[in-house]
């Protein structure tokens, strides 16, 4: 295994690791560990989901003495199998519904930042030469409508935050990206919030040295009642993070009635 690969935590876990023929190798990203073995013209692959509590999720990556034979293993046929492989983050191909634990107010004039994460999935993917075997998602999430009617909406995942206000209390997960979502109250009324949908498909996906996974930052304003809500992709991205950071572009790219469909009717007065 390479030097990279071969210690037991992997902060950036999104960079090619390299395994020699007839290794086995685990990889728990969070609630998943990934299982790997090289042959000569075969990967063997498999997967398992974790019962513990979220506070044990973690990163790790270490050898195995051999897969186990509980799982369901796929194998992937090469005249000679490639020497690497890489697990790329992805934002999921859906916008998330997020509904807070407590309603939030922000009272007429105001402004206030909430850092809401949401699971990725993984692009597993050999190298040299590149070749995908499989997107895999970390979590799995609800289906949930979202929209005025039944006519006029879309179908997205759901979830649960805590919309945390301070980046201090962001836990480390390594299996979720955080958005910072600010919220400007420029309506005479108070606005509260019970949920917010994030428009994933159009954000890309940034990785931090520390092992964090971040999107692009959101701007939604709030008018009046009845008016549409602006809605703006930040250009500043957040502290730590260049361009260069980037992992995963935006799976789509927006118009603008595609962002009124994703945020109308998220705001409560």
């Amino acid at each position: 295994m390479s030097h990279s690969a071969a210690s037991a935590t992997a902060p950036q876990w999104w960079q090619p690791q390299t395994m020699a023929l007839d290794e086995c190798w685990h990889f728990t990203i969070g609630p998943v560990t990934l299982y790997f073995k090289r042959c000569l013209q075969e990967w063997v692959f498999g997967f398992e989901r974790s019962t513990q509590p979220e506070q044990a999720y973690r990163v790790l990556s270490q050898s195995a003495a051999c897969l186990p034979e509980a799982l369901n293993m796929q194998r992937f046929m090469f005249r000679h199998s490639p020497g690497q492989f890489k697990l790329t983050p992805h934002l999921l191909e859906r916008a998330v519904v997020i509904k807070t634990h407590q309603p939030v107010s922000i009272p007429a004039g105001e402004q206030s930042v909430f850092y809401i994460s949401s699971p990725v999935s993984i692009e597993i993917s050999l190298q040299e030469p590149s070749v995908v075997l499989m997107e895999l998602p970390l979590q799995r999430l609800s289906d949930t409508w979202f929209g005025d009617s039944t006519q006029q909406g879309e179908l997205c995942f759901a979830d649960k935050t805590h919309a945390r206000h301070s980046l201090d209390d962001i836990p480390t997960r390594p299996h979720r990206a955080v958005t910072a979502v600010t919220i400007e109250n420029r309506s005479d009324r108070m606005l509260t919030i019970d949920k917010l949908s994030i428009p994933l498909p159009f954000l890309a996906l940034y990785g931090h040295r520390d092992g964090s996974l971040w999107t692009d930052p959101l701007l939604l304003q709030h008018e009046s009642v009845g008016q549409l809500t602006r809605f703006k992709i930040g250009k500043t991205l957040p502290l730590g993070l260049t361009s260069a950071d980037l992992l995963a572009p935006p799976r789509q790219h927006h118009d603008k009635n595609s962002l009124v469909r994703a945020f109308t009717g998220i705001f409560s007065q």
